[in-house]
């Protein structure tokens, strides 16, 4: 099993990145996208609580899964164990645990982390719509969870360095919208951003 964290900013690369995630024993975890933007919205507006605002984050995963299910045909589900592949959708189960802070550091990418950490997977792959990890303006092929925790806002959320460090995690950062990459990370041949604990 794989468990790869399908970014928000994918959704319009969907129906073609998908059939490729098919094909494999993925669980993917989708990104928060449209959907957590309308939240980032109405936290601004209304002064809404970290606490609201991080679980509406997570029913918004939850809309972008169910979207990426109608576009694909992958199952979308709420248990960690089934069949593969299968889209999960985060929010029962992370509302049961809440192991994360309340914060806009924390995303989709912390999400899938504490997946895979409940699942004892020591892999874990997030397709965003760049290349890797930027260091100086160039794309770096392998970086520490402590080094990208002092690079500050980079294309993965703040809090994952933390939980890469806590679990022995290795992460890697592709490009989802590169069919050549998704098929190459799938066979675990190096692409993108490795992230090391």
């Amino acid at each position: 099993m794989l468990v790869v964290k399908f970014g928000g900013s994918l959704l319009r690369h969907a129906e073609k990145t998908l059939p490729l995630l098919a094909e494999h024993e993925v669980l993917l975890v989708p990104g928060g996208g449209v959907f957590a933007e309308q939240v980032r919205r109405l936290y601004a507006e209304h002064r809404l609580s970290e606490s609201a605002a991080h679980f509406m984050a997570i029913a918004a995963m939850d809309a972008y899964g169910e979207f990426l299910s109608s576009v694909s045909g992958i199952p979308a589900r709420q248990t960690l164990r089934g069949s593969l592949p299968a889209i999960l959708l985060p929010y029962r189960l992370m509302r049961e645990l809440d192991p994360l802070p309340h914060s806009w550091q924390v995303t989709g990418d912390s999400i899938a982390c504490c997946i895979a950490a409940l699942l004892g997977e020591k892999r874990l792959v997030i397709l965003t719509d760049v290349d890797g990890i930027y260091v100086n303006g160039e794309p770096v092929k392998e970086i520490t969870a402590a080094e990208l925790l002092r690079l500050g806002e980079t294309c993965v959320d703040a809090y994952l360095p933390r939980l890469l460090k806590k679990h022995r995690i290795t992460c890697t950062v592709a490009n989802g919208r590169s069919a050549e990459a998704v098929k190459a990370v799938l066979r675990g041949e190096a692409v993108g951003t490795r992230v090391v604990p």
